[in-house]
């Protein structure tokens, strides 16, 4: 098998594993969500994620110890956090509270059409105009899924959410454009870290009652959303980014919807609806073209042999 062909293998696989999982976070959010405020049920997810991946950077540091990094790029890094964690979970989690969660998911969807936008203004990225409007169908196949008779009006909770999908879409060019020097478990790690910092402190000051998870569901469902749907999903979704561009990548996001549906329905038993099956076929029809012709900067590319921990 060539090269190139190992790794547009493996940048799909990339992809469908961490979009199937950011879609089993919005069932598994409605049932933490149930027990636990949403400022701190952030906080704790993303605390439990980072401490997930400790045993994987001690294992690296014992295993690459003479090519072990301990000069970070902590700007970077922390700049990621704010924005991937804190900012975008933090808006999401506060615009809820006014707001529905089908327009939230709605605007959320809106985070690859940001990142096109920010990538051709900041980055120079040529977006091919087939990309364009596939990015544009898959948006519309979101709202179908969801409702588009749910966009009604615009509120302070809307605009909130919106700010986190923009913060989504910044980090997404920081992580593309710094290309820093750390391996995708560092990077993980830091940016949860700082972010579920900022969290806290954002809950504290908001005066938000603290409260834990007091049944096995609740529980196994924070377990699942703090480990594989946050620790993991991150993991895969920056490796796709190494291999893969802002753009073509940040598309595939529309996947996590379609995937929260589907996972619904077979966990609660929610029937698809007539809207719902076109949308998904809109969303795969906009994906399709996004990959098909992505942009200059998209083509899977081969990862460094040597990745620095």
């Amino acid at each position: 098998m060539s090269n190139a062909m190992y790794n547009h293998k493996k940048y799909w696989l990339l992809i469908l594993a961490a979009t199937f999982l950011f879609g089993s976070t919005f069932p598994s959010s409605k049932i933490v969500l149930s027990e636990m405020p949403p400022l701190w049920a952030a906080v704790f997810r993303f605390l439990a994620a980072s401490a997930g991946i400790i045993p994987i950077l001690l294992w690296q540091r014992i295993r690459y110890r003479h090519t072990f990094v301990r000069h970070r790029p902590w700007g970077v890094l922390a700049l990621i956090g704010l924005l991937q964690t804190a900012g975008s979970m933090g808006f999401l989690n506060l615009g809820l509270r006014i707001t529905t969660p089908a327009k939230a998911a709605i605007l959320m969807a809106c985070t690859p059409l940001i990142v096109a936008l920010m990538s051709r203004l900041v980055l120079k990225e040529k977006i091919h105009p087939l990309a364009a409007v596939g990015l544009i169908i898959a948006f519309f196949g979101v709202a179908m899924c969801i409702g588009l008779n749910k966009l009604d009006g615009f509120g302070a909770g809307d605009a909130l959410v919106l700010c986190g999908a923009a913060c989504w879409a910044a980090s997404t060019l920081v992580i593309k454009r710094s290309r820093i020097a750390v391996n995708v478990w560092v990077l993980t790690y830091w940016q949860m870290l700082v972010g579920s910092a900022c969290l806290a402190l954002l809950a504290y000051a908001s005066g938000e009652a603290l409260a834990f998870p007091h049944t096995d569901k609740t529980l196994m469902a924070f377990l699942w959303l703090a480990l594989p749907a946050t620790t993991g999903a991150m993991a895969l979704w920056f490796m796709a980014l190494e291999l893969g561009g802002a753009v073509r990548t940040s598309g595939f996001l529309f996947l996590s919807p379609l995937f929260a549906t589907l996972i619904s329905f077979a966990a609660f038993g929610y029937s698809l609806s007539l809207h719902e099956l076109a949308g998904g076929v809109l969303i795969g029809i906009g994906i399709y073209l996004v990959s098909k012709r992505p942009d200059s900067a998209g083509q899977p590319r081969a990862v460094p042999a040597h990745n620095k921990t």
